[in-house]
């Protein structure tokens, strides 16, 4: 957990879990930190400077991400948005674009899709303005999903 130690001016206790058994589908919003091993469908964000989100090296994420930092080490599709700093482990999986402030990928990771380094303010302001095509675009990949899952 390289992130939590990141997250400044926050409550370190305060950590929300996704536990590998649980699947979730919906918008979530969290402040501190937020780790998913399960399966979460929908957008994901956080406002609060410092919050951190941590994708376990199972854990998997269907749906637009915004927060301050990311950490990716499973599978995440959709487009991930960090104004300060997204770190892909070298298990991660991403099939969407990556807007961020600063990148750290190690080797093995993958991700299919644009990589865009921008301000944060830059950040903020494409947040802003693709909050309605982010909701609809997490809605359309979790009406996707469940489509596929019924044909299973």
């Amino acid at each position: 957990m390289k992130m939590l130690d990141r997250v400044k001016g926050q409550d370190s206790d305060q950590v929300s879990l996704i536990a590998e058994n649980c699947q979730f589908q919906g918008e979530v919003t969290f402040s501190a930190q937020l780790i998913v091993n399960g399966r979460l469908s929908g957008l994901v964000s956080a406002e609060a400077k410092g919050s951190c989100l941590t994708v376990g090296a199972r854990g998997e994420v269907v749906g637009n991400i915004q927060a301050p930092n990311i950490t990716i080490s499973g599978l995440v599709k959709g487009d991930v948005y960090a104004t300060e700093h997204i770190e892909l482990t070298e298990t991660a999986r991403v099939s969407g674009n990556l807007f961020y402030h600063s990148l750290q990928m190690a080797r093995g990771s993958r991700c299919t899709g644009s990589l865009r380094q921008l301000q944060p303010l830059e950040i903020k302001t494409l947040i802003a303005e693709g909050a309605q095509v982010s909701r609809s675009t997490s809605a359309g990949r979790l009406q996707s999903v469940n489509e596929k899952q019924g044909k299973d």
